[in-house]
């Protein structure tokens, strides 16, 4: 069967868009269930969960940094597929045993797996891919991944009241769709097929890095951003149903408010372009991130946290922007760029579930977030005093 060059690029943007789609809505799914099933089964306190919840993206940080040299030699389908196959049966694992060492172990192999999928995603739609045509197939991608994340909560939620043990087989048949999608779609499509690696790509063409210094800053925002974004996740919870009584499909709902903001300022961010290559949107960011924790520190109302999550979903996705953005443009190495941007939020992540479930555990949620922004306008304070020192070189 033949599908000419245009058809191909199109069906390769579906095709990836919504795997991304199933597999973060399985990933979050994951994740927000793993909180309930460690402490009704495990009998975790606060902090004994974020360690726990920590460890998939230990692994998925490790893995990342010493897979980096091989992975490029691989084409990105076998890798993914990969990916989805070891994360089905970490999750299998996981939610069937009863010995914590064994779950300890299932996330760790949970996180190698994934480390597989997102940096190789990544690299294969932005490849040939710079300006405004990048900036397009990076916000569908990001919408995609964000939609599943924000529907994925509420979902999560009603599951997990019915047991906690169902959103894990859900994920391991949605992983398991998310798979056949990859291995049907490449049978099927040549041109899919025959996406080469990265070294055999870079190889064939000769091209120049061009890559721009506002990468550094973006990333760092990114990790800030994203160390909230793991309190949200996990912490949050918690003190939702300690704290604000309420239930785990009503704490899924106000996710959802967040999830819903983060995929319709995607939709806008992919649209526009006057923040590409300036670093004051980069700064106000975060800037906006830190401020809008410290009002967040004087709430204790439900309604309350709905502002504050659809804030930080403008914010957060906007950061996200950046650094994938910023990160891959001029870039001749997209899949090394893009385990560089992994491997800077997953360590906002695991900042943000150890650091904030400890700091929840001795405070409360209030000092928590306000050290998470005390904490970020220093990073931000650090970047601009290093942004005035390279302009002052530059004239």
């Amino acid at each position: 069967m033949y599908f000419s060059p245009q058809k191909t690029d199109t069906i390769q943007f579906w095709v990836l868009n919504i795997a991304s789609f199933l597999a973060q809505l399985t990933i979050a799914m994951v994740n927000l269930a793993l909180v309930y099933h460690l402490r009704q089964v495990f009998s975790l306190g606060a902090d004994g969960i974020g360690l726990a919840a920590s460890i998939s993206p230990a692994t998925y940080l490790i893995f990342c940094i010493l897979l980096a040299p091989y992975t490029i030699h691989f084409r990105p389908r076998h890798l993914v597929q990969l990916s989805l196959a070891g994360m089905a049966v970490a999750v299998f694992l996981f939610v069937t045993t009863k010995s914590l060492p064994v779950a300890y172990l299932a996330l760790a192999l949970y996180g190698g797996f994934m480390s597989l999928l997102w940096p190789q995603i990544e690299g294969w739609f932005s490849r040939g891919k710079e300006g405004a045509s990048l900036n397009r197939v990076a916000n569908a991608f990001n919408f995609s991944w964000s939609f599943g994340v924000g529907i994925s909560s509420y979902i999560a939620g009603l599951l997990v009241e019915v047991s906690t043990v169902m959103p894990f087989y859900a994920s391991v048949l949605l992983f398991a769709c998310v798979f056949l999608i990859i291995f049907i779609s490449s049978a099927l499509v040549p041109g899919i097929r025959a996406v080469q690696s990265e070294h055999l790509e870079n190889n064939a063409n000769e091209k120049v890095d061009q890559s721009t210094p506002l990468r550094f800053y973006a990333w760092t925002g990114i990790m800030a951003l994203y160390s909230g974004m793991s309190i949200i996740l996990t912490i949050f919870p918690l003190y939702a149903q300690d704290e604000l009584k309420i239930s785990e499909s009503e704490t899924g709902l106000l996710l959802l408010i967040r999830g819903v903001a983060t995929c319709l300022s995607f939709l806008a961010l992919g649209r526009l372009e006057f923040w590409h290559f300036k670093k004051r949107y980069i700064f106000l960011v975060q800037i906006l991130f830190a401020l809008s924790c410290l009002l967040a520190t004087g709430f204790t109302k439900p309604l309350s946290y709905a502002f504050f999550f659809l804030v930080f979903g403008f914010l957060f996705a906007f950061a996200y922007d950046q650094s994938m953005f910023h990160g891959a443009s001029g870039s001749i190495n997209r899949s090394q760029r893009m385990i560089i941007h992994e491997v800077l939020l997953t360590i906002g992540t695991i900042m943000g579930a150890v650091g904030g479930g400890y700091i929840y555990e001795k405070l409360s949620f209030s000092r928590l977030l306000f050290i998470v922004a005390l904490a970020a306008l220093v990073l931000v304070g650090i970047e601009m005093a290093v942004a005035a020192v390279w302009q002052r070189r530059k004239q």
